[in-house]
């Protein structure tokens, strides 16, 4: 008997090493990656968040036979014998793995760290290391140098995940940028011979303008983060020269396109560049067969900078299930449509949980990795089979919120000031059955962007009623008649620019239950109390370095209330007794705070109060009250 169970165990090992040895056989050479090969990234939220943030072997097998050909998990960078044991499951499901890390260290408030956080030009100081200490290089070196020596044993370890995104508070951008911090204002004005005064922090990067010393200084700190990545890849080619570094976002902040460019990617190891810019649509309205084109041609946009570099490189365009506008059949498609003009793709896949939503986005991506791998681009054109809904988050706490109406019943055109709006907003109009509505927008240029702004319109059963586009840096009118007395919805969204609203020949007001987002605050925003409310609640959000001030006035035009965001605390709320002015028409503006600049800044009414804010007195909506 004993013989008997002994061949038995031999012979299932035996099985298994042969299932182990053919998926080896199967695997895709490293070097092929990105080349002839394209490549499918999944940086895992999802699967690790339903396990307790670990990672476990059947979410390595799961994304194996999903298509995936690389797997990143997001948590446990810094556990060398989980790293160890992930790239072993890797190995044997026949795929490749990063280990994913944040580019950036949490520094102390000890004076260990005076002198040596990531200092903007602006004079806003960052709890992390700056990227000209030792500590952020001891620290990012001890991991990396040890992924690039398992790699050497296990080429199933491919390299690292490097995410420069900014996520601490006080920043003006991703990392990372010109600092001025005194490790390399120090070096500097040793290179030059020269004594610094003692300078605020706000007044450093002034003072090299002044002494015509900034643009000296600017090449003097590239040159040491060259320095500094050169050394880091030196170090990692001692122990694995085809050990490769994927950066995000690309193309890049100024440290990744002057420094990491030329010092990581090599012939052997070319860089791989993720690419966050088309996580999901242009804008959250856009349709779908507009948004694949629109997606395609930004993606050729950006990767012109790692061209011009002239550099080896891979370019991986991103996606993210969290965004709006980011539904599973689209985020499929979306993934052919960037491996038909870029080199793979990634996913930052968080968003779905795995009880409920995960199976539908894991089918969609499944069937993208098939059509990727036969190279069927013709994919990413083929109709939808789910019905699209662009803002069903949205009109669902609409429709499930209390009835409105205007205060006022008007039919003149009422122009409004300008108030000007980012990303994705709703509206409410008030329409009267075979009353042409005309509402005028405006789409504003933002920087150097150039999206359209894209307008749809839904009656309160969420059916399309009407939509369009209007073109950057241009006006145009929605204008629709309705077939019947009611509530309509307005959604619009100008991607990365920004829109206002110019005039209404019907009552419109910005829904804010869940926050209206603007760019430069607005002067007056007007609302109506309930005559049953004791107090209402108004909270206004900034971003970092990009603050705001909400002030709240009372019916008579007084001021009754105000509070400031900054650069640490990005979300300010303010409770304000109702008093005798219950059951009236109040205000709010979004200005400027006391530090930093007004930019980026969204406005949400709670609960109790009308789920809207209004551009003008004439066109506020109220509650109907329940009798």
């Amino acid at each position: 008997m004993r013989t008997c169970y002994l061949r038995i165990s031999v012979l299932l090992a035996a099985l298994c090493a042969v299932g182990v040895a053919a998926r080896a056989a199967d695997t895709i050479r490293r070097e092929d990656l990105g080349r002839t090969v394209k490549l499918k990234i999944v940086v895992d939220k999802v699967m690790q968040k339903h396990a307790g943030w670990k990672t476990e072997e059947w979410m390595v097998k799961a994304a194996a036979e999903a298509g995936f050909n690389v797997y990143s998990p997001r948590v446990g960078h810094e556990d060398l014998r989980d790293v160890r044991r992930v790239a072993n499951w890797a190995r044997r499901y026949g795929i490749y793995y990063m280990p994913w890390m944040r580019g950036s260290l949490t520094a102390p408030s000890g004076p260990e760290a005076d002198g040596k956080r990531v200092l903007w030009a602006s004079g806003s100081e960052q709890p992390l290391w700056s990227v000209n200490s030792d500590e952020f290089w001891a620290w990012t070196t001890q991991y990396i140098v040890e992924y690039a020596r398992m790699s050497k044993g296990n080429r199933a370890l491919m390299g690292v995940f490097l995410d420069y995104e900014n996520y601490s508070s006080g920043g003006h951008g991703n990392l990372y940028a010109l600092s001025y911090d005194d490790v390399i204002m120090g070096k500097f004005a040793e290179s030059r011979g020269i004594e610094l005064p003692q300078l605020d922090r706000d007044k450093r990067k002034p003072w090299l303008d002044e002494q015509g010393l900034h643009e000296e200084f600017e090449q003097f700190q590239v040159n040491h983060w060259r320095e500094r990545c050169r050394a880091l890849r030196e170090a990692v080619d001692e122990q694995d020269p085809t050990f490769q570094f994927c950066v995000y976002p690309a193309p890049g902040t100024p440290f990744m396109v002057q420094a990491i460019y030329y010092e990581w990617s090599t012939k052997q190891a070319p860089i791989i560049l993720a690419d966050p810019y088309v996580y999901g649509r242009p804008s959250r309205f856009c349709p779908h067969a507009d948004a694949i084109v629109g997606n395609r041609d930004t993606l050729l946009r950006n990767r012109k900078i790692a061209d011009d570099a002239g550099i080896a490189y891979i370019y991986a365009g991103g996606i993210d299930p969290a965004v709006q506008g980011a539904d599973a059949e689209f985020s499929g498609k979306n993934a052919v449509a960037i491996s038909d003009v870029t080199d793979g793709y990634w996913i930052f896949y968080e968003g779905p949980e795995y009880t409920t939503t995960h199976a539908d986005y894991w089918k969609w991506f499944t069937w993208a990795n098939t059509q990727i791998d036969a190279r069927n681009w013709q994919a990413q054109y083929e109709p939808r089979e789910t019905p699209e809904d662009w803002g069903l988050d949205v009109f669902d706490q609409v429709a499930g919120g209390p009835s409105i109406m205007p205060l006022q019943s008007s039919d003149q055109v009422v122009e409004y000031p300008t108030v000007t709006m980012r990303r994705d907003n709703l509206m409410v109009l008030a329409a009267k059955a075979g009353q042409t509505v005309e509402v005028s927008l405006r789409n504003h240029p933002v920087a150097k962007y150039t999206s359209m702004l894209v307008w749809f319109v839904k009656d309160s059963g969420m059916n399309a009623v009407a939509e369009g586009q209007i073109e950057n840096d241009q006006s145009g009118v929605v204008t629709f008649t309705p077939a019947a007395d009611g509530i309509y919805l307005l959604g619009a969204s100008a991607g990365s620019c920004a829109f206002s609203v110019d005039k209404s020949n019907v009552p419109l007001s910005l829904y804010a239950r869940s926050g209206t987002s603007f760019i430069h605050g607005a002067q007056r925003l007007y609302f109506a109390v309930p005559q049953s409310s004791r107090q209402f609640k108004l909270s206004a959000t900034g971003s970092g370095g990009e603050t705001v001030r909400l002030n709240v006035y009372d019916p008579d035009g007084n001021l009754v209330a105000s509070e400031q965001t900054t650069p640490s605390t990005t979300t300010v709320s303010l409770t304000v007794p109702a008093g005798e002015h219950a059951g009236k028409t109040w205000s709010a503006a979004l200005v400027k705070a006391d530090v930093g600049v007004l930019e980026d800044c969204s406005l949400k009414v709670g609960d109790g109060l009308p789920p809207t804010v209004s551009l003008s007195p004439e066109h506020v909506f109220g509650m109907v009250e329940q009798q």
